[in-house]
């Protein structure tokens, strides 16, 4: 019997991960960020607004003062109180508004891999990595039709293998610490897509779904490629957080970022 948990359930237990590790450590910022944005999609609302105060506050112990005005938006529109006290506080610190705070020079275009066989070979790699060297060998043999399509191993697997995908992605959850993410409960943020390489949308299936402050929640179809998250976090900041997907809800956000995209799936 395959006892590998329902991938979509997955998300709870990140929840509930993360919530044990602020019982240890109650000022961790990155385990702020990734509650505040999921408990409202649980349906637990005042969670989220306890953990957007919490995370302004521990912005404020860090002296981030431009990271706690990005979420004052947030904190005003919230009816917590703890909010509405965080609120003040960061503007009692002097962090400057989001609308006050200089423009800083656009980052250098980060190196993405142009190469259709670049792609090909970065998944191939992966799916080899993970015994399944037919699904290396399928992606090898793929076409460049001369024009960006997703490139993935994972959803090869989840159309070839859907079993052997299902348990894939949950030793990728554990082995790599990207929390499963129900993709289906976002719309994927097209003002952030379009600030990415068609490259690393498109072709690697890298999908901005919310933003939080300064931090922006990214899902990937291929959480081993660090190469890959660097160049996201180049274009989309430092504060980018990855997430896993599964590949049905990622090629269902692409379809929504470009609809034209029926035609070549």
């Amino acid at each position: 019997m395959d006892e590998t948990p329902h991938f979509d359930a997955r998300l709870k237990e990140g929840v509930a991960y993360f919530e044990e590790m602020l019982k240890v450590m109650p000022d961790d910022r990155t385990t702020l960020e990734f509650l505040a944005v999921v408990y409202p999609q649980l349906g637990e609302t005042a969670k989220g607004e306890w953990a957007m105060a919490e995370l302004a506050r521990v912005l404020l112990k860090e002296g981030d003062l431009e990271s706690a005005a990005a979420l004052l938006p947030q904190l005003e529109a919230s009816s917590a109180p703890e909010a509405k006290a965080m609120a003040l506080r960061v503007k009692a610190a002097g962090s400057p508004r989001p609308e006050l705070v200089p423009e800083t020079p656009a980052a250098e275009e980060p190196q993405v891999p142009t190469a259709f066989a670049e792609a090909v070979e970065a998944e191939a790699r992966f799916a080899e990595d993970f015994g399944e060297p037919e699904t290396a060998a399928a992606l090898r043999a793929l076409p460049d039709r001369g024009r960006i399509y997703l490139v993935s191993a994972l959803a090869m697997l989840e159309k070839e293998k859907p079993d052997a995908c299902e348990r894939l992605l949950a030793r990728l959850a554990d082995e790599t610490g990207d929390v499963p993410v129900p993709l289906d409960a976002f719309e994927p943020d097209r003002a952030l897509a379009a600030e990415l390489p068609a490259e690393l949308v498109d072709r690697r299936g890298v999908v901005p779904f919310a933003k939080l402050g300064k931090t922006v929640f990214v899902a990937t179809l291929s959480p081993c490629d660090e190469t890959l998250k660097r160049q996201v976090a180049g274009t989309l900041g430092p504060q980018t957080r990855f997430f896993l997907a599964e590949p049905r809800l990622v090629e269902a956000a692409l379809l929504k970022l470009h609809p034209e995209m029926q035609e070549k799936n």
